[in-house]
């Protein structure tokens, strides 16, 4: 059973979160974690409880085939220096990532971003909010998630396409299987009768 660890800020944003969590789990056998500022519970936007099974700092690359960073308000007004650190480290270990919203903030600080193709919420967000980030020409101005080089970024407004990139990285002989969840969650934009 392979191995998804998502990391939640307080303040996390729920509907980032529902779609890929739950189609790894649930068609494609992931176990998943939540790893949280200081390993204890992290309360969402929306209210929602989220039980910690570790803190930032105890995440190991070794012990992940997956890591997720959802956003929240707080990657952009804390650094979370053990965050940069870690993402590099999955980085180096050629594990796939994914960060949505203002978890993108985290992999611009680590440098992720500089030299792959990526999007975010906006290029000025991105810029006003990661320090060191020199990665603006690579910035791709999409509404739906970009993946490149292992990383899978997307806007807050983006979870449904967020789901299947990442989906797309980490279970590609699934293809079958993600176009029709990737069908699935289209399926509320058809145009009625």
């Amino acid at each position: 059973m392979k191995r998804c660890i998502a990391l939640f800020h307080h303040g996390w944003a729920d509907w980032e979160a529902g779609f890929v969590l739950a189609a790894l789990r649930e068609y494609f056998d992931f176990t998943i974690q939540i790893a949280t500022p200081d390993g204890v519970e992290a309360t969402s936007i929306g209210g929602v409880r989220a039980a910690a099974d570790m803190a930032f700092a105890d995440v190991s690359p070794d012990a992940l085939d997956l890591l997720l960073v959802i956003g929240s308000e707080r990657w952009s007004r804390e650094a979370n220096p053990e965050v940069v650190g870690l993402l590099r480290r999955v980085s180096a270990a050629d594990k796939p990532l994914g960060a949505i919203c203002a978890g993108t903030l985290a992999a611009a600080r680590a440098g992720l971003l500089d030299s792959r193709a990526h999007t975010s919420n906006s290029l000025d967000f991105v810029k006003a909010n990661a320090e060191g980030y020199s990665g603006a020409s690579r910035y791709v101005d999409s509404p739906r998630a970009v993946s490149d080089g292992g990383v899978v970024t997307a806007a807050g407004s983006a979870p449904g396409s967020f789901s299947v990139a990442v989906l797309r990285l980490v279970v590609p002989d699934q293809a079958e299987m993600i176009n029709g969840y990737e069908k699935m969650l289209a399926g509320e934009h058809r145009p009625d009768g």
